[in-house]
């Protein structure tokens, strides 16, 4: 008995063995194929041609012969967009034959802040484009945002105001994907009274940043039959009460302003209600 159960013991032993060294020869294996047999032969790039390919490997800091599967591509990718402000999204991807194609997706120019001397150029997310320029597309929103930290190409626009860029995105956000055009100036200089300017003929009182998405149709729809009923109207419309919009022409009173509400029915505004249009303002700033 003794004796079956010492072979038994050696037996357990001896597969245990084997298994750890075929496992190690496994790993063994592997890693002589990652170094030795699967390299980077060639590299090239797909996509919005924004930079040649010369640039865009550069940046990604991925080299032919390296070794194909030891780099990281998200931290290939993310070197890409921060070095290439221009970028929006790069994506990698390679192939056992050798090759690394990297996708790249333009970045568009959507809002500019002016700096006195010249102007600093955002996408959606609040990346900086460029600093510097001294024009702009009409197509670019002038933004009010308050003292500017850091705006260094590549890298996020950093405000004094750590959260306003938050409110930036969210209620360009808003305008983007409700294809809300014609809106030439914002300013969030104040979260709870963000204002746009649209068709540099109306003021847009948008209520406060967080509650922007939420009031989206109903904007839209507003200054849609504002278009078609009043289309050379001049003033402010006021979303800030959700579901209501008060409108004021220039050099109307407070007192005889327009109300809309959701429904899209007109109905005469009281004077304490209404007076919340406030006076007529030309300017987002």
């Amino acid at each position: 008995m003794r004796a079956e159960a010492a072979r038994k013991k050696r037996r357990r032993r001896n597969i245990i063995l084997c298994t750890v060294l075929a496992f190690a020869l496994v790993v063994v294996v592997v890693l002589l194929c990652l170094n030795v047999f699967f390299k980077v032969s060639n590299i090239q790039t797909a996509g919005d041609e924004i930079y040649n390919t010369e640039q865009v490997t550069e940046a990604s800091g991925i080299t032919v012969g390296a070794k194909l599967f030891l780099f990281s591509e998200k931290d290939a990718a993310a070197a890409i967009e921060k070095t290439l402000p221009y970028v929006e999204k790069a994506e990698i991807k390679r192939s056992l034959s050798g090759t690394v194609t990297i996708t790249v997706t333009a970045a568009k120019a959507v809002a500019a802040i002016d700096n006195g001397d010249a102007f600093i150029l955002l996408n959606l997310s609040g990346k900086v484009l460029e600093d510097g320029v001294m024009t702009v597309n009409d197509d670019i929103v002038i933004l009010e945002a308050g003292e500017v930290a850091s705006a260094v190409p590549g890298e996020t626009l950093v405000l004094a105001d750590t959260a306003a860029l938050a409110d930036y995105t969210a209620v360009m956000q808003v305008f983007t994907e409700q294809e809300i055009v014609g809106v030439t100036q914002l300013d969030i200089r104040d979260r709870a009274n963000i204002k746009a300017q649209y068709k540099d003929r109306i003021l847009l009182k948008l209520g406060a940043a967080n509650t922007v998405a939420d009031k989206a149709d109903f904007i839209k729809a507003t200054l849609e039959r504002n278009e078609k009923s009043t289309p050379e109207f001049k003033g402010s419309i006021d979303f800030s009460i959700e579901k209501k919009a008060y409108q004021n022409a220039e050099g109307q009173s407070a007192t005889a302003a327009a109300l809309t509400d959701a429904s899209g029915a007109d109905t005469t505004a009281e004077s304490s209600t209404a007076s919340q249009a406030g006076s007529p303002e030309t300017s987002a700033a």
